[in-house]
């Protein structure tokens, strides 16, 4: 079963998600999807989400998320954690690749809030993004049921769930895209008579086929708010400028804002040839200084999605070039565009994939950079930026070519008001004179988070009078150096990064990063996981990347699977559904009666048997989850830092004779934690220390030859537990507090001790739930009250919080199996 912990056992397991989808071209597309929270739909299907727990057992050190399931229905629970609060992150559609085509629709939910007598009740707070990575505001939803509008121009709805002490029910989503309003060649011969009869809002689809000739290219949206998409996607429509020069494929110039949208095309040879470079940098778009052969955006904003432009060229911006535009580049390719080298002059250039000017804010998601060249002395053969503003995010930046004195194959960014922010991008085989991946210079701004900078040549980032940050990211591969920033006005300006030949700065390490193919895949080798095309492979042993979970510790981990550390990876996958799995803190499940050893223990119904199969496949920082039943075993936890807790109504252990039920001997700590258990009928004694201190709290030990027996210089931290009816005593050579003993010794009631008949149910009968005026749990289910109230009722630990317990109660967790936990007897509040 060792094999288990290398990944087999969970990485293969499978989406079942209910969803409805219709993708006819030409027609409205539909999804729907449901969840009524009956089943464990939502910790498959949500891409990020606090730890599932047991709705049963005592809360964990973090905020949780857990399955609320009554006699009346189904719910999910938000737990906090110290005020922190549990996240819930969904991905609308799930389980489905994006579309690309915009959609819209809501999101409708039942939200009740835990009740509480409380002066703070619960909370919950939505935000909502197209991408996962810019988030709106947060707005807050109150009890009852409400309806979210949702819309997203990429196609994917994001939407996240911050809450405390709040439920959820019957979530339900529908989104749906527009039908097309004029077809293109069914309405109009050409796309851009299409565009000219088109209105506000209007949707021009365009059917498979090669486009070319006038109408099919220098297409002008004249300001209007539409969208131009094609039913078929990029690889079976082409707009073919081939042969024509001065051709553009599109052409902004009339202040169009996001709402004009260019969808799913191919945009093929469109080529401006031009004179030289001004040496002022004073672009504009003029015929001397072509600009965006591909795309171009004067001054104008549009949104360029699932495009790919390819074999363009021009003086500045080969592929998508913009002169104090702002537009919205998603999941495109740009590739095989060049910058220069056109006319007589055969120039220099600047961005053969995108050159962006004059207080130019683009941003770009998801997009695919490459095999684009500059030609001689040229800038940015990937990306030019100058006096203007650039988020990347999501990007792979790669095979750029810039030919002579160059900078910046890749990036080139410069001038005092040019700033670039490269998130999740992959920067490689980019070749230039200086700066072969990132060039920045004259107070320019390069943020560069999450990123993968590789296989350039003469250095991978270079500054040069600029301020520059990098983290969380593999900068290796580089020819003659990897980062050069001699001339970074920035302080502290790399952190938690890998670059070869070391770079000082919090968190950095130099170390091969373990790519699963350099040059061309950028995953990062696992041997418990590696995304590689659309599925999961697991590497040798040995062959497990450094750079995963060595990221920023205060960074989110996004939408990185499970399992990981709760901490994100180094390079362009870190925080992605694509992030390399790694060893983190697991759940291991225990179930005498549906349990088997073969089982992965991951779940209730893949558990083991036994408590002690569980420990053994445990590493340090697991929980081991313990339901109901009674076990009749030896457990011995071998120097392990883990959590053993019952994960509902308090299991029983038992030894066999002459043994103890649970034995710390090899140097526990205060990490190795025992917790809500009821031990009896023990041979020998409940629980053997030597030479170790664990954990011991809230637990019913009673009935034994003897309850704790520490030997060795053991120190065991003994707290909310119940001792009673051991026969030859309760504790040997260790001291408990706020604990019930048979019999207090010197000094134990300034331990918050007591010595009371804790005033079980049924002792008789194995019932040791503690009689209470005020409320009871029955085994069945159902709630009594009694007579009499147990003094071990709020006796526990003032500095432990009451956990699951429920209202009333007064403010401190009840002693013995059951504190801290549903399951708790109740009180009278606190006044």
């Amino acid at each position: 079963m060792r094999l288990a912990r290398t990944g087999w056992s969970w990485i293969t397991a499978a989406v079942v998600v209910s969803v409805a989808v219709c993708l006819v071209p030409g027609h409205v597309h539909a999804y729907e999807y449901r969840d009524d929270f009956s089943t464990k739909k939502a910790e498959q299907d949500s891409y990020l989400h606090s730890i599932f727990w047991p709705q049963g057992a005592f809360p964990p050190s973090e905020s949780y998320l857990y399955h609320s399931d009554t006699q009346q229905q189904q719910e999910l629970g938000f737990g906090d954690y110290n005020g922190e609060p549990a996240v819930l992150g969904y991905c609308f559609p799930i389980a489905s690749t994006q579309s690309h085509s915009a959609v819209s629709g809501y999101l409708n939910i039942d939200i009740r809030f835990q009740d509480t007598t409380d002066l703070v009740a619960g909370s919950l707070q939505y935000s909502l993004s197209d991408d996962g990575v810019i988030w709106s505001s947060a707005r807050h939803l109150g009890q009852g049921n409400h309806t979210i509008p949702l819309e997203s121009v990429s196609g994917a709805c994001y939407v996240k769930f911050r809450g405390t002490e709040v439920l959820f029910d019957n979530i339900e989503v529908f989104l749906s895209s527009s039908p097309a309003t004029i077809e293109v060649p069914r309405d109009f011969a050409t796309i851009q008579q299409a565009i000219d009869s088109a209105s506000y809002g209007d949707i021009v689809e365009v059917s498979p086929g090669i486009y070319k000739g006038d109408g099919n290219w220098d297409i002008d949206f004249k300001g209007k708010s539409i969208t131009v998409r094609s039913s078929s996607g990029p690889g079976r429509t082409t707009i073919d400028c081939t042969g024509n020069e001065g051709r553009r494929g599109f052409y902004f110039h009339r202040g169009e804002t996001r709402n004009s949208v260019v969808r799913g095309f191919t945009i093929k040879g469109a080529l401006l040839p031009g004179s030289e470079i001004p040496s002022d940098n004073s672009w504009s778009s003029s015929p001397a200084h072509p600009i965006g052969a591909g795309i171009y955006c004067e001054y104008s904003s549009p949104s360029i999605i699932n495009c790919v432009i390819t074999q363009c060229g021009a003086e500045m911006g080969g592929g998508i070039g913009s002169v104090g535009g702002s537009p919205l580049i998603i999941d495109c390719t740009i590739e095989q565009c060049q910058a220069g080298g056109f006319g007589q002059a055969k120039s220099g250039g600047f961005g053969a994939g995108i050159g962006l000017t004059k207080g130019s804010d683009a941003r770009i998601v998801n997009c695919i950079i490459e095999n684009n060249m500059g030609f001689d002395k040229s800038f940015g053969a990937g990306v030019y930026c100058w006096q203007s503003r650039l988020m990347l995010s999501g990007c792979d930046i790669s095979f750029n070519n810039a030919q002579g004195n160059v900078r910046g194959g890749g990036l080139y960014c410069g001038g005092s008001s040019t700033q670039a922010t490269l998130e999740r991008c992959i920067v490689s085989n980019n070749t230039a004179e200086t700066g072969g991946g990132v060039f920045s210079d004259s107070n320019a701004r390069v943020n560069i988070t999450n990123c993968t900078i590789a296989d350039n040549t003469h250095t991978g980032v270079h500054a040069d009078a600029s301020y520059i940050a990098i983290r969380n990211s593999i900068v290796w591969y580089n020819g003659n150096s990897s980062v050069s920033l001699g001339g970074s006005l920035s302080s502290n300006p790399v952190r938690y990064s890998n670059i070869e030949g070391y770079y000082s700065g919090q968190g950095n390490i130099d170390a091969v990063p373990m790519f699963a193919s350099r040059g061309s895949d950028y995953h990062l080798r696992s041997n418990l996981g590696r995304f590689d095309s659309g599925s999961w492979v697991i590497d040798s042993f040995s062959s497990h990347s450094p750079c995963i979970d060595a990221g920023d510790p205060q960074d989110p981990i996004g939408a990185e699977p499970f399992p990981n550390n709760k901490r994100i990876n180094m390079g362009a996958y870190g925080g992605t559904r694509q992030a390399s799995k790694s060893i983190g803190p697991l759940i291991f499940h225990v179930d005498g009666s549906r349990g088997n050893k073969y089982n992965s223990g991951l779940s209730r119904d893949q558990a083991f048997r036994t408590i002690q199969e569980a420990v053994a496949e445990a590493y340090d920082g697991d929980t081991i989850m313990v339901w109901p039943g009674t076990y009749r075993e030896a457990v011995f936890v071998v120097g392990k830092a883990i959590t053993i807790q019952s994960a509902d109504d308090a299991a029983v252990v038992e030894a066999p004779s002459n043994d103890y039920a649970f034995t710390f001997q090899f140097a526990e700590s205060s990490r190795s934690v025992l917790r809500n258990f009821v031990i009896t009928n023990c041979g020998e004694g409940a629980i053997f220390c030597n030479s170790a201190s664990p954990e011991l709290t809230n637990l019913t030990i009673v009935n034994n030859q003897f309850g704790i027996t520490a030997y060795g210089g053991s120190d065991p931290s003994i707290t909310n537990c119940i001792f009673w009816n051991n026969q030859f005593g309760d504790l040997e050579q260790c001291r408990a507090r706020y604990s019930n003993l048979g019999e207090l010794k010197p000094g134990d009631s300034n331990l918050g001790n007591i010595s009371k008949d804790p005033i079980f149910a049924d002792i008789n009968n194995g019932d040791y739930h503690l009689q209470s005026e005020y409320g009871r749990y029955l085994p069945k289910g159902t709630w009594t009250t009694d007579s009499q109230t147990s003094p071990c009722i709020d006796g526990g630990d003032p500095g432990v919080h009451t956990g699951r317990e429920q209202k009333p109660h007064g403010g401190i967790v009840n002693m013995g199996a059951y504190g801290g936990t549903p399951f708790a007897s109740k009180s009278g509040p606190s006044w």
